[in-house]
């Protein structure tokens, strides 16, 4: 209930958020709230700010990155960075759409 207090506090306002036009910057701030981590970061970026070049990553995401494009024998060695670096080439301003198409495509098809 921490990250609550922030708020109510107004120490995190989130419509200062929505203000903010540099991502990685709300990016920063959000990661200072306690339990917010990288992914959860993203997902708040994406979902709840439509920022849609955010391309959040878990173990589907990383799976379908490595299936599709960086073909590494072990997918666990793939590094995030360049999951990152493919998607913003690849899906550049749509990356966040792009990642829940193949996130749901792998969850389907797994």
């Amino acid at each position: 209930m921490k990250q609550l207090g922030l708020i109510v506090s107004k120490k995190f306002d989130l419509e200062e958020l929505k203000k903010q036009k540099d991502t990685l910057k709300i990016r920063e701030q959000l990661l200072t709230i306690p339990g917010v981590g990288p992914k959860v970061a993203d997902c708040i970026l994406l979902f709840s700010l439509k920022r849609w070049e955010v391309f959040p990553i878990d173990v589907w995401v990383r799976r379908v990155m490595n299936e599709l494009y960086i073909k590494n024998d072990d997918e666990t060695k793939v590094k995030q960075k360049e999951i990152e670096e493919l998607a913003n080439k690849k899906y550049k301003n749509l990356a966040g759409l792009a990642q829940q198409y193949l996130f749901y495509w792998k969850r389907e098809t797994a």
